[in-house]
C-alpha cells in the first residue's frame, strides 16, 4: 500500500514538473517542434511503462500517455 502511495506522489511531482516547464516553455518562446519532442518523449516513457509487467500504477501509465499526447498537441498549436 505505501508503495502506491509513493508511486502515486512521485507521479504528481512529475506531471507538476512537466506542467510548468510547459507553461515557461510557452512563455519564454520555447519552440514548438522542441514541446512536441517532449511529448512525444512522455508518450514513449507512459507506454514503456504501460507495457513492463513489472510496473502497476493503478492505470496511471495511461494517465503519462494522455498527458504527453496534450504536451504534444501543444507543441503543434504553437505557432513558430
Amino acid at each position: 500500500m505505501a508503495n502506491i502511495v509513493v508511486s502515486v506522489l512521485l507521479l504528481v511531482v512529475v506531471i507538476g514538473l512537466t506542467a510548468g516547464f510547459i507553461i515557461y516553455g510557452l512563455k519564454n518562446g520555447a519552440s514548438g517542434i522542441k514541446i512536441m519532442l517532449y511529448g512525444i518523449g512522455i508518450i514513449l516513457l507512459g507506454g514503456i511503462i504501460a507495457v513492463d509487467p513489472d510496473s502497476y500504477l493503478g492505470g496511471f501509465e495511461y494517465l503519462i500517455v494522455l498527458v504527453g499526447l496534450l504536451i504534444s498537441l501543444l507543441g503543434l498549436k504553437k505557432k513558430d
